[in-house]
């Protein structure tokens, strides 16, 4: 195999990686530009989606389920969780501080991991494969079936939420919300309503970023902290707060993840993520896409 066709490769399985950093950070920008605040327990709603969903898929406390509706369910409990994260949380520590908002999903993360200790065990268990692992072989190239279905199935969930953002009433009503609240509010928009909606749709994507990734990775306690960090590098790269920014951004960090791991050393990987941090934050703070001041949608 000639080094075109292995960089052809990681590409591939870089986009594939990468569209999942951009649910995550999607659910990131629109936490942020819609209500405001950074869940910085995020990484733990998705390790609960993928918790959850093996729980269905293999049948441990009973009931087994294929594997669209055990994903159903997961997703539906990240949402649930980000709910509540917001709710006894995010919500009335907003009004302290923001600092009290970083402080309390930190002291979420914490029992959240230990909470999914307790009931999982602190080993990782392995999700089954749900997609082809086979690779096939096209054009010289061997492509790994599974990293494009999660590559297709992440960029059509994206492209669902555009379509309910910017086509119906209630995605425009969030639009109008996040873009200046008195006005929406002088419009009959119920902000309450909309900061809700927000949390729920974000953290039901990230659940579905973490069943995503749940046959590529052991399901641990600790496995959304790592991936969260990445996804909330691709937020910044795309810029904060840009929603389509965070697509483009989790795309590019992957790619540029797995190029440098296999062309480099695959322990360098994971570093690249927080030296892209940090050369964002000295030279671009604003990203790729900067917002610009204000809230965007």
């Amino acid at each position: 195999m000639n080094s075109s066709s292995v960089i052809i490769q990681l590409i591939v399985s870089g986009l594939a990686i990468g569209s999942v950093y951009g649910l995550i950070a999607l659910a990131h920008s629109m936490i942020w530009s819609g209500v405001r605040v950074v869940n910085f327990a995020q990484g733990e709603i998705l390790m609960i989606a993928a918790s959850v969903s093996l729980m269905f898929v293999t049948g441990e406390w009973g009931a087994k389920l294929p594997f669209i509706p055990s994903a159903i369910i997961g997703a539906l409990a990240s949402a649930l969780f980000g709910f509540l994260i917001y709710i006894l949380v995010m919500r009335p520590t907003t009004k302290i501080g923001f600092l009290y908002v970083i402080g309390g999903c930190v002291g979420v993360q914490m029992l959240l991991q230990n909470i999914a200790i307790l009931i999982w065990g602190a080993t990782g268990r392995a999700y089954p494969a749900i997609f082809p692992m086979i690779p096939i072989h096209i054009g010289g190239v061997y492509i790994v079936p599974q990293d494009i279905f999660i590559l297709v199935i992440s960029l059509v969930a994206a492209g669902l939420l555009w379509f309910f953002l910017t086509k119906t009433k209630i995605g425009t009503a969030m639009r109008a919300s996040s873009q200046n609240r008195s006005v929406a509010g002088l419009m009959g928009i119920n902000h309450v309503l909309t900061d809700a909606l927000t949390i729920i749709i974000a953290s039901a994507l990230a659940g579905l970023a973490g069943i995503l990734l749940a046959p590529k990775f052991f399901v641990t306690p600790s496995m959304g902290a790592s991936i969260n960090s990445k996804a909330f590098t691709a937020a910044v790269l795309g810029g904060f707060g840009n929603i389509p920014g965070a697509i483009v951004g989790g795309l590019l960090l992957g790619m540029v993840e797995n190029l440098a791991g296999g062309i480099f050393s695959s322990q360098f990987k994971d570093a690249v993520s927080f030296i892209i941090l940090i050369l964002i934050m000295m030279f671009k703070p604003g990203g790729l896409f900067d917002v610009g001041p204000g809230r965007k949608a």
